[in-house]
C-alpha cells in the first residue's frame, strides 16, 4: 500500500507551538539541572514541587500533581525522596486525618530561595528582547491556551 504523499497543511515545526513550546521546556529544564540545581543536589521535578508548596504550601498530593502535570503515582514517590532529603513532610489533614498533606520544611524553603534567583534569571534570559507588552500578552496566551487542555 503506497504512502500517502499529499501535503499536510501546518505539519511543518515552525507552525507546531506545541513542539516549540516543548523544546523551550526542555532546554530550560537541562540548562537548570547543569547549572544551580545539580548544586543543589535537586532534579526539575524537585525544584517545581518547592516552587509549587512555596506559593500554596500545605496541598494534598493530588493536587500538586495536577498543577506541575505529573502523574500521582510518580510524584508519591518524589515526594518520599524529598522527605529523606529534608525538604518536605508529609501531615495529616486536619479536616480528614486519613489524607495527608505535604509542607515544604525550612530546608526546603531555603533550597527553593537558593535555586529561585539563577532560575528566575534563566527566564529573562529567555524573555530578553521582548518589550513588557509582549510579556504580558505571551503570559495572558499561555494562560489562556492552559485553560483550554486544563478545563
Amino acid at each position: 500500500m503506497p504512502i500517502d504523499e499529499t501535503p499536510m497543511p501546518d505539519a511543518g515545526l515552525e507552525h507546531n507551538v506545541a513542539f516549540q513550546m516543548a523544546s523551550i521546556i526542555f532546554r530550560l529544564d537541562q540548562i537548570l539541572r547543569d547549572t544551580i540545581l545539580r548544586q543543589l543536589d535537586l532534579t526539575y521535578i524537585h525544584f517545581r514541587v518547592l516552587q509549587y508548596l512555596y506559593e500554596k504550601d500545605g496541598q494534598k498530593i493530588g493536587e500538586i500533581a495536577t498543577a506541575i502535570v505529573v502523574r500521582q503515582p510518580v510524584l508519591s514517590r518524589v515526594i518520599d525522596q524529598m522527605e529523606e532529603r529534608a525538604l518536605v513532610r508529609r501531615r495529616p489533614d486536619p479536616e480528614d486525618s486519613r489524607r495527608m498533606r505535604v509542607y515544604l520544611t525550612d530546608h526546603g524553603r531555603a533550597r527553593f530561595r537558593e535555586a529561585w534567583p539563577p532560575a528566575h534569571d534563566l527566564l529573562e534570559t529567555a524573555l530578553k528582547g521582548f518589550k513588557a507588552s509582549e510579556h504580558e500578552a505571551l503570559r495572558r496566551l499561555l494562560k489562556k491556551m492552559a485553560g483550554n487542555i486544563f478545563h
